[in-house]
């Protein structure tokens, strides 16, 4: 199967592939970070381009972030890629995935802190340990 970016990237996917394992999959986390970043700005840009009075400099911006995020979504498919060539079963971990999940993270419903959970809060097995 041939990749063929329709975007441009800054490597090949001949060139991923000659990455470490750790490497890409760093990559791939940097990548789902900023997306979410990305997408956090869209996000606050919106009601500011779709009024009456929209700044044109502001309407530039999330067109541009648009296209990165398309752009970075598509490396990350291409690592994917990378991933699976080099042989590492994992590569179809949900967790190297894009999903709308990973681009559009909602806040927690509830914003109060809770307490972390004690060891008398979990349930515990003498011979396997404590399950997590």
């Amino acid at each position: 199967m041939e990749f063929r970016p329709r975007h441009p990237q800054p490597f090949s996917l001949e060139v991923a592939e000659q990455l470490s394992v750790p490497e890409i999959t760093g990559e791939i986390a940097r990548l789902q970070n900023s997306l979410k970043h990305l997408q956090s700005t869209q996000t606050e840009l919106e009601p500011y381009i779709s009024g009456s009075e929209r700044d044109q400099d502001l309407v530039n911006a999330y067109e541009e972030n648009r296209q990165t995020i398309a752009s970075q979504e598509e490396r990350i498919t291409m690592l994917r890629f990378a991933l699976e060539r080099k042989g590492a079963s994992f590569a179809a971990n949900p967790h190297y995935q894009l999903s709308d999940a990973t681009a559009r993270q909602e806040p927690p419903a509830s914003s109060a802190p809770t307490a972390p959970p004690t060891v008398s809060d979990q349930e515990t097995d003498d011979a396997n340990g404590l399950y997590l």
